[in-house]
């Protein structure tokens, strides 16, 4: 697999602010983020990876781990590691950066048989995804999986967890699962679907109101969107920066975002795919905020205990616990703490996102 993959479609500016017709800047690749299974194994084997600001698996990326171990990205963008040998957290970092992503590590026996628990009931073509079961390999390359017969590419893998990136060849829709390692084989089906831009109307022009049009193939059911303005100073929102809109179903199934122009200049936003609220991982936010309340200070703090008294065990609050989650505030640069308390909200709610760029005339 060569680093030119493309993990997922987050969109940046990669035009001057003002252009002459034809002129292009080139784009930066940097490491972006850190993809990790969210629960390990202890002492089991397992696969991380570096994505680029513009989704692409990143080389030659060294990270340090929390448990002392260094390691390198090969050529896929992915790295091998064993997990630590005692149940606990598992925090990757990026040298140089602020990057930060933390795991949760389990301290129990392997599975005898391959089995899919979890399979999201929608998915995002160009995000990846993320399944739950046991038997899987922590090893990636060692995991092959398929959606309609099209191999997809495992980002990150332990052997309860697999990121997964679906083909771009697979046909959006509902889609057979299927995960083989050596002579054993499970399946699952989900929907797999693509939000596309009508650009007939994503044009914006400095000073005008436009609208944004979004599409959504493989399903003629409505669907959530989460659309989140990533150039605030070239494109306005009606209501802020972030609107949820929920499209119609049906043949047309499809969204519309009022917008204005602010000035000339490449703008973008990420559209995100609502989950479905009631699906919470318990027990991995437990011990992410666990952890998250050892560093935490003030109001983050005491936020942080007031859900953790919501997800005790025997009067678990999931409803209650989002809702004090919301009121989390923490510093825009990067930390132990903030890494700690994203890995929670993923915990909680989960995420599917893919983006669009277009350019102001």
């Amino acid at each position: 697999m060569t680093r030119g993959l493309c993990a997922a479609l987050l969109l940046i500016a990669a035009l001057p602010i003002v252009a002459a017709p034809g002129a292009q800047a080139p784009m930066q690749s940097s490491p972006e983020q850190i993809v990790l299974p969210p629960e390990l194994m202890a002492a089991e084997p397992a696969t991380l990876a570096v994505l680029s600001l513009d989704g692409r698996v990143e080389a030659g990326v060294k990270l340090v781990l929390s448990n002392g171990e260094v390691v390198t990205t090969d050529e896929s963008g992915r790295a091998h590691f064993l997990g630590p040998p005692d149940a606990g957290i598992l925090i990757a970092r990026i040298p140089g950066t602020e990057l930060r992503a933390a795991a949760d590590v389990l301290h129990r026996a392997g599975a005898e048989k391959l089995e899919i628990a979890t399979v999201p009931a929608m998915v995002a073509l160009k995000d990846r995804f993320t399944i739950i079961g046991d038997g899987f390999q922590g090893d990636a390359d060692r995991n092959q999986v398929e959606l309609d017969g099209q191999p997809a590419f495992v980002l990150a893998a332990s052997p309860i967890e697999l990121v997964i990136l679906a083909s771009s060849k697979t046909a959006p829709g509902s889609v057979r699962f299927a995960v083989k390692t050596g002579a054993n084989e499970v399946s699952a089906q989900t929907t797999l679907v693509d939000v596309l831009p009508d650009t007939t109307h994503d044009i914006v022009r400095p000073g005008k109101k436009g609208k944004l049009v979004l599409h959504v193939s493989g399903t003629a059911q409505p669907v959530n969107l989460d659309v989140r303005n990533m150039t605030p100073g070239i494109l306005g929102f009606k209501h802020g920066e972030r609107e949820h809109v929920r499209t119609r179903g049906g043949a047309d199934n499809s969204a519309t975002v009022e917008v204005k122009g602010l000035r000339a200049g490449d703008f973008s936003y990420v559209v995100t795919l609502e989950p479905k609220l009631g699906v919470a991982d318990v027990e991995a936010a437990r011990d992410f905020l666990q952890a998250a309340d050892k560093l935490a200070k003030g109001d983050v703090k005491r936020h942080i205990e007031k859900i953790l008294t919501k997800l005790r065990s025997g009067h678990t609050d999931i409803r209650g616990a989002r809702k004090e989650f919301a009121k989390i505030a923490t510093a825009n640069s990067a930390s132990d703490l903030q890494a700690l308390i994203q890995a929670a909200g993923k915990a909680l709610n989960g995420e599917s996102a893919v983006g669009r760029e277009r350019t102001n005339p």
